[in-house]
């Protein structure tokens, strides 16, 4: 695995999907775990220009797991302390899905 692919999806895990695009597959799944599954890289690339529209989000990776085939980010929105933990699953230098799960904090 590529110190470009690790930071590409370090990156997408804080909201930054410009340097990940060119490495996300034709045919990505992303699911977003009780949301819904985006199918499809135009898919994705359009979700995440939907988001970059909506304002930059402050989020911090904490602990990145780095495997054979799989990168696991976990991290926070620190302003709304929303958790996020992202699994991507990586196939040569190409993200062949992502699984994305989110937990808000309860008040």
């Amino acid at each position: 695995m590529t110190a470009q692919i690790i930071a590409a999806c370090e990156a997408f895990s804080m909201g930054e999907s410009t340097s990940a695009l060119d490495l996300i597959a034709d045919g990505i799944e992303w699911h977003i775990v009780g949301d819904r599954t985006i199918d499809g890289n135009a898919a994705v690339k359009e979700m995440c220009e939907d988001a970059a529209s909506q304002g930059k989000a402050n989020f911090q990776n904490g602990r990145v797991i780095k495997g054979k085939n799989h990168i696991i980010i976990e991290g926070a929105d620190l302003d709304t302390d929303m958790h996020y933990c992202d699994i991507y699953t990586i196939d040569g230098k190409q993200i062949m899905e992502i699984t994305s799960y989110c937990l808000a904090g309860v008040e």
